[in-house]
């Protein structure tokens, strides 16, 4: 029996279609994928045609009719979740995306609404365990945020526990995880992966390995190193976490993981405007204050190189030679800056849809279906497909 064969699968949440795509690539064949949004379920119906798309709120999804699967993929969204054709969600995903990328500790205590959707996963296996075709395995990931600032995630993993499934943990950052034909994202994406894996099946291996350089060994794996009194393996690379050299004959030397450039993403042909032409728009509307200052201290510091401006809080302008920042579901926040002989003559552009997915590692031929803020959001919400390849060849041993 083959792996495609045995290793089926249920992707909830099934937005951008990362998750359901990594899965794919790394030998499970995916059944059905379910998402209260229209352009999520349109999504991946034109790029997963024998799929099953199902377009309901998961909150009201009948779980015991869903098919029998030995994988329960889904990964709890970071934003209040409305009903498809309803009301516009709040920007949670946002905030706490910005929040761990700034290293600000004072995330949300009140997870009450945006995680309701982590009781979604937990109803769905009670459900197929109630109908007699329990799933072997319920995996999926989130911000680190969810298992360090949500009140009732002990409750929530111990509800898993108790229906038979062991629980697994790990952190890693999307930069890091080198899996699948394209390697790793060229975007910092820090996230929580939790598996629970039936009792009596083998535990998944989740320890990050990523290709690192050590000073003295040369070209090596690094190891994950936890700071002294962290119990639980959930955190953010550099503040959490370090990775270290597997030899001991350079006494494990604190180890960089190698890194893909957000400069492969580029696409220099498309067309870009003048900062002294302001914004595009009939009327003249000059670029504010804080926008020009981010442009002229990427100047200075990047000299005639492009570079990219960061258009949020604590963050000023970054190098295409290093991972951009955290893609997420909401607005535009990296400008692409040609310097010119002066500010006025420098020339610009908001990174584009296709430039978002491929930090996403989606390949080119992904089709998003919706409007560019619809595109947006499922590519923001969507798992770095790097890392769901990553995730799901540790989990297709277990099955």
């Amino acid at each position: 029996m083959t792996i495609t064969d045995a290793a089926t699968s249920i992707h909830l949440f099934a937005g951008g279609c990362g998750d359901l795509l990594a899965f794919k690539e790394a030998g499970f064949r995916p059944l059905l994928g379910a998402n209260h949004a229209p352009p999520a379920i349109a999504t991946l119906r034109a790029n997963f045609p024998g799929v099953r798309g199902v377009l309901e709120n998961i909150h009201t999804l009948d779980m015991r009719r869903l098919p029998e699967a030995r994988a329960l993929i889904g990964s709890p969204l970071c934003k209040e979740a409305s009903p498809a054709g309803g009301r516009a969600a709040p920007k949670a995903q946002l905030t706490l995306d910005e929040a761990e990328e700034n290293n600000d500790k004072k995330l949300p205590s009140d997870w009450s609404l945006t995680r309701a959707t982590a009781w979604d996963l937990l109803r769905a296996t009670e459900a197929a365990i109630d109908t007699g075709r329990p799933f072997d395995v319920v995996a999926g990931e989130n911000v680190p945020g969810f298992g360090l600032s949500w009140r009732l995630f002990n409750t929530w993993v111990d509800g898993f526990y108790r229906l038979g499934l062991i629980p697994y943990l790990a952190s890693a950052d999307a930069a890091h995880l080198d899996a699948g034909d394209e390697g790793a994202a060229p975007q910092h994406r820090h996230r929580m992966l939790f598996a629970f894996v039936r009792k009596g099946l083998p535990a998944p291996d989740l320890r990050p390995r990523p290709l690192a350089a050590c000073p003295y060994c040369g070209p090596v794996r690094g190891i994950q190193r936890w700071g002294k009194g962290i119990r639980r393996k959930i955190g953010v690379y550099g503040l959490s976490y370090k990775y270290v050299c597997p030899n001991r004959r350079c006494g494990h030397l604190e180890v960089e993981p190698i890194t893909r450039p957000i400069g492969d993403c580029i696409d220099f042909s498309l067309p870009t405007r003048r900062v002294g032409d302001g914004k595009a728009g009939k009327k003249f509307r000059p670029y504010v204050d804080e926008t020009r200052r981010k442009i002229d201290v990427g100047r200075a510091r990047y000299g005639d190189k492009p570079f990219i401006a960061i258009m949020r809080n604590n963050c000023v302008a970054q190098s295409l030679d290093e991972p951009i920042g955290t893609i997420t579901a909401e607005g535009n926040h990296h400008m692409l800056v040609i310097p010119g002989d002066s500010l006025d003559n420098c020339r610009i552009r908001m990174i584009s849809i296709k430039e978002k997915a491929r930090a996403q590692r989606f390949p080119d031929s992904h089709r998003f279906q919706g409007t560019n803020t619809e595109k947006t959001r499922l590519i923001g919400n969507a798992v770095a497909v790097n890392v769901g390849t990553w995730f799901a060849q540790r989990l297709a041993p277990v099955l």
